[in-house]
């Protein structure tokens, strides 16, 4: 109906779909934060609706002399309504002070599948998360009961980073999830795990360390953690449960995003 912003946050396209629901693309022009920046940014879904949000390119957090960066993201999803929360990874660069917050509120009869992505250091350049400091927090709620609370404060160099209970030395990490009446989440579960179990016996899959598993916290929640060396297969591993879980959902989910193409 309408576009406007405030920032360098923006809605690049808004693409309605032939089934009803609409492909949003959220754009960050700069590409990353460096220290000082705060960037929030909050999405309603009204009743009803039915919304992929996806983003062009990494986030990227720069490395910060003495303040950090902060980045709060609210997802709000209506009664009846379902959202599909895709960015592509984040990037924490070495020496970055980031703290990264995602808090979804789930009415309900709302579902919604999600991911997020956390690569440390750029690989391919050699670099490692050496120095710095990670703050990240993931909360999920459906009529204001807590489903889910993951919070980890980590400095470079800290146990979480190379213990078997944390990131087990690998330099990515992966949470997928889903949200769903809990007969359509069973059916879920099982593919996931089947899926996985697949996956992780490939050649790819070992050359990457991929490491991986999926459980049902609760009733109504579904969730998958990978761990791996290489951020792009864990994305095409993420995006394997995304495609799995979707024909689970509300119907009339479409195509994945053009933009992913590109």
């Amino acid at each position: 109906m309408h576009n406007r912003h405030v920032g360098p946050l923006r809605l690049l396209r808004a693409l309605p779909q032939p089934d009803g629901s609409s492909h949003a693309v959220i754009v960050h022009p700069p590409g990353g934060l460096v220290g000082g920046d705060t960037l929030d940014l909050e999405l309603a879904v009204g009743e009803g609706a039915r919304v992929l949000c996806t983003t062009p390119g990494a986030q990227k957090w720069y490395r910060a002399e003495r303040a950090g960066a902060q980045a709060r993201t609210r997802l709000q999803v209506a009664t009846q309504a379902c959202l599909e929360w895709l960015p592509q990874p984040t990037l924490v660069f070495d020496a970055a002070l980031a703290d990264q917050q995602l808090a979804i509120d789930l009415a309900p009869g709302a579902e919604m599948i999600g991911w997020e992505c956390l690569v440390l250091g750029r690989a391919a350049m050699g670099e490692r998360f050496q120095q710095g400091e990670l703050r990240q927090r993931l909360s999920i709620r459906q009529d204001g009961q807590l489903l889910w609370d993951e919070q980890a404060v980590a400095s470079a160099g800290d146990r979480l980073f190379e213990s078997p209970l944390g990131w087990g030395g690998r330099i990515a990490t992966c949470t997928v999830w889903a949200c769903a009446p809990a007969a359509a989440l069973e059916a879920v579960l099982l593919a996931w795990r089947d899926r996985l179990e697949t996956v992780q016996a490939d050649e790819t899959a070992r050359k990457a360390r991929l490491q991986a598993g999926a459980t049902r916290p609760s009733a109504g929640l579904l969730a998958a953690r990978l761990l791996a060396d290489d951020a792009w297969p864990l994305m095409q591993w993420a995006e394997q449960l995304w495609a799995l879980a979707r024909p689970h959902l509300k119907p009339g989910l479409g195509s994945p995003p053009r933009i992913w193409a590109t």
